[in-house]
């Protein structure tokens, strides 16, 4: 396992990398626009979106917030976030609104606040209809396990080109953004294993494959490690996320030591092992900085071990799965050139057994004479 003093070797791969377009669309402004009638708790809904658990601070976003009778305040918004009264049933002020949006081809999640308030949950459903295969979720904005599980999925279905931006200025996105991008760059690097696995047991390839995992597998972590800090509110300078991360995930676990574990699987061992070890080895570290980002604390060797344990385990799962559906590679066929087929000499045709012209009898192919009268054969 790695120490402390190896820290730079995976940090310097960032100086390899061009990193400015990841901060660029982190930064980039994500306007979002809460529309609703007086009272239904707009503000109240951005103020959860914006407030960061961790930091006990709220972090200032750029939003718009506009009643009915000012909805053309919305703009050139990302997002409309039409904001409904659970404990009402007239909405066909907001209907008409959403249609003319829909129709703009407007991006809008409608969603339905103070369900804990509600009088009858069931009658939402007769109120449903003007929103048809729109997003729509429902919770309450002063209940932070609802948001979570049914606006946040929402907004970012919508969003789905601008995640990073959205985790960035809307803290209550960042755990969820966070591990959508852990799963997807174990998930890639995985698959990447796999490919070069299926290449190394194809001798005429011939392809020194053990190196370029190690270089191909270091980047895509240390790229998910500048992601997830962009993420949860880091500076955008590569150096800072040295300092902020380098100790998180040094404690005795880095990727370039876990790579190295790869060399030698194929073909000896399988290809799933060395699919899983991918998998594991980068799920774990993206796992590390996500606790020290909720807990506050670097998690310690032992529990870094247990995490790794547990994501091999899951790696080889995940592994066996994709193994089993990924196309198997076919061996290169040799074709032989065609050879003229060798003429073959032709024999007599064989000739009928001589019949006597006086006794009847038959007598062998070769007779010049009857063996039964003498008579000559002709």
């Amino acid at each position: 396992m790695a120490g402390w003093t190896d820290l730079g070797n995976i940090w310097n791969t960032f100086k390899e990398l061009d990193i400015r377009p990841l901060a660029e669309e982190a930064e980039r402004p994500l306007v979002l626009a809460f529309v609703g009638a007086a009272s239904v708790g707009k503000s109240t809904l951005i103020a959860a979106l914006r407030h960061d658990k961790r930091a006990r601070e709220k972090i200032i976003a750029p939003t718009i917030e506009a009643d009915l009778d000012a909805a053309t305040r919305v703009g050139d918004a990302d997002l409309i976030v039409l904001v409904l009264d659970a404990t009402r049933g007239d909405f066909s002020t907001e209907a008409r609104l959403f249609a003319e949006w829909s129709g703009a081809g407007r991006r809008v999640v409608v969603f339905y606040n103070k369900m804990d308030a509600a009088q009858d949950a069931n009658a939402i459903g007769a109120t449903l209809t003007p929103w048809s295969g729109a997003r729509v979720a429902l919770g309450s904005a002063l209940d932070h396990d609802s948001l979570t599980s049914s606006l946040v999925p929402r907004v970012m279905d919508a969003l789905k080109d601008r995640r990073l931006a959205l985790a960035r200025h809307f803290p209550i996105f960042r755990l969820a953004i966070a591990r959508e991008l852990i799963n997807d760059t174990s998930s890639a690097n995985a698959s990447y294993a796999l490919g070069t696995g299926f290449a190394e047991i194809v001798p005429a390839l011939n392809v020194p494959f053990n190196v370029a995992d190690m270089i191909v597998l270091t980047k895509n972590q240390a790229l998910m490690a500048y992601k997830l800090g962009l993420a949860l509110g880091l500076p955008t300078r590569w150096q800072a996320h040295v300092a902020e991360l380098g100790g998180v995930v040094g404690a005795g676990f880095l990727w370039r030591q876990i790579a190295r574990q790869i060399v030698g699987l194929i073909p000896v061992w399988g290809i799933v092992p060395k699919v899983a070890v991918a998998y594991a080895g980068t799920y774990a570290v993206g796992e590390a900085i996500l606790y020290w980002y909720q807990t506050g604390h670097k998690i310690s060797g032992r529990g870094m071990r247990e995490l790794y344990a547990d994501a091999l385990a899951r790696g080889k799962q995940i592994a066996q799965e994709i193994v089993t559906r990924a196309p198997k590679p076919a061996l290169p066929q040799v074709t032989l050139p065609s050879l003229p087929r060798p003429a073959l000499p032709r024999l007599p045709k064989p000739r009928a057994k001589s019949v006597c012209a006086r006794c009847g009898k038959k007598n062998p192919r070769d007779a010049k004479f009857c063996a039964y009268c003498a008579m000559e054969l002709r």
